[in-house]
Parts: structure tokens; sequence; C-alpha cells
């Protein structure tokens, strides 16, 4: 597991090099439900890093407040109206190939959310965590089978490593600039 960590932990913050004094704010957004075992990686994230929140980071999404794709769209307008220039980590569960299960993934940019079950919310996001859970099948119910036959060790392992490194890597950044 430590492998795994210092790996993601690496990439975070290769990744987050463009974080500067030019954003007024970190988002954290942790999408997903607890409902769904594979689908709670997002939820457990925000339920274990919501103790960052200060004045300059927020949290959106824990066990208690999800952000799915219905109430999205509300939370970005939100997001927007109430943050001059948010600089916005997106993290979320995600279905790939038998090679990528257990794997987080980091990209920059656009990212869709519900894509597996045909449900597609893009927007732009600083940083994408995606965190393959199972395999995508491209099917939608077969997708919702994946997603619930997920083992919740394996979840809440992945939960501890991104929570884990995102801490460190705030703690570095964020606390350097304000």
């Amino acid at each position: 597991m430590y492998h795994k960590y210092y790996k993601f932990f690496m990439q975070l913050e290769k990744n987050i090099v463009d974080l500067s004094e030019d954003y007024t704010n970190v988002i954290i957004l942790c999408i997903g439900t607890g409902k769904i075992v594979g689908d709670s990686i997002g939820p457990l994230i925000g339920e274990n890093i919501k103790f960052l929140e200060n004045k300059y980071i927020k949290i959106y999404g824990d066990l208690n407040n999800t952000i799915n794709f219905r109430n999205a769209r509300e939370i970005l307008t939100e997001i927007y109206e109430n943050f001059d220039k948010p600089y916005i980590i997106t993290i979320d569960a995600a279905l790939g190939s038998k090679d990528n299960i257990g794997q987080i993934v980091l990209n920059k940019g656009y990212i869709k959310i519900g894509k597996a079950l045909e449900k597609n919310i893009c927007f732009y996001s600083n940083i994408n965590i995606k965190c393959v859970v199972g395999l995508n099948t491209n099917s939608k119910e077969n997708n919702m089978q994946q997603l619930r036959n997920v083992e919740e060790k394996e979840v809440y392992d992945i939960a501890s490593i991104v929570s884990l490194g995102i801490k460190e890597v705030l703690k570095n950044k964020v606390y350097k600039i304000v």
C-alpha cells in the first residue's frame, strides 16, 4: 500500500504545480454515493478530509451530503457564484480495463461524471482523480453490478491513499500560498 500511496502523492504533487495565488480557493468535489460500495470512494474521501476545510479550502461531498449527476450542476453553479477563481479538484470512482482496476488515475481538464451509467455531466476541473474500482462493461446494467460488487476493503484502501495524499500535498502547497 505504501508504494501506491507514494506513487499517488508524487503524481498529485507534480500535477498541482499550477496552484498559485491566482486562485482564490481550492475546491474539492468528492463525487459519488454511500449507497453503492464502488461509488462510495468520493464521499469516503470527503469524509476523511473535511477537517481540512478553512477559508481557502472547501470540500463538497461526504457521506451525509453526496454529489451525483442529479445535483452536480447545482453545486457547480453555487461554486462559481461564491468563489471568484476556484481551483477545482474532482474525485470520482471509475470503471476501466481489467489492468487498471485498483489504480488511481490523475488527469487535468474536463471530466465526465456518471459516464459508466450513461449520465454524462461534463465540466472543467483543474485536477481529476479517478479511482478505478471495477471493469467497464459498456452496459449500464452490468456497470451498476460492477459498482455494487466492489470489495469494501479495496474502496477503503484507495480512499485512505487519496485522502492522505491530498492532505499532505495541500499542506505543502496551500499553506505556502496563504
